[in-house]
C-alpha cells in the first residue's frame, strides 16, 4: 500500500467516525427533546385538569342559579296570589276594602 492510499484510508475511518459521533449527538438531542416534550405535555395536561375544574364549578353555579331564579319565580307567584286573596291567607270577607 502506497501512503496515498493511507491517506484515504485515514479519511475514510475519519469521515465514518464524524457520521458516528454526528448520529450519537443527533440522538442526544432528541432524547433531550423528548423530555422536554415530556415536560411540556404533562404541564398541559394539569392545565386541562384544572380547566376541566373549572367548566365543572361554573356548570354547577349555572345550575344553582337557575334553580334559584326558578325558586323566585315561583315565590313572587305565590305572593301575588296571596295578594290577590288566593290561597290560604284570606283577605277581609266581612268588608269590600273601603273600611280599614
Amino acid at each position: 500500500m502506497t501512503s496515498t492510499d493511507y491517506v484515504h484510508l485515514g479519511g475514510i475511518a475519519l469521515q465514518t467516525l464524524l457520521f458516528l459521533v454526528g448520529g450519537y449527538g443527533m440522538v442526544l438531542r432528541n432524547d433531550w427533546s423528548n423530555r422536554n416534550l415530556e415536560k411540556k405535555m404533562e404541564t398541559m395536561q394539569n392545565e386541562l385538569k384544572k380547566l376541566a375544574e373549572v367548566v365543572i364549578t361554573q356548570a354547577v353555579q349555572t345550575t344553582q342559579i337557575q334553580n334559584l331564579a326558578s325558586q323566585f319565580t315561583m315565590l313572587q307567584r305565590t305572593v301575588e296570589d296571596l295578594r290577590r286573596g288566593n290561597g290560604f291567607v284570606k283577605g277581609r270577607s266581612s268588608l269590600d276594602g273601603e273600611y280599614p
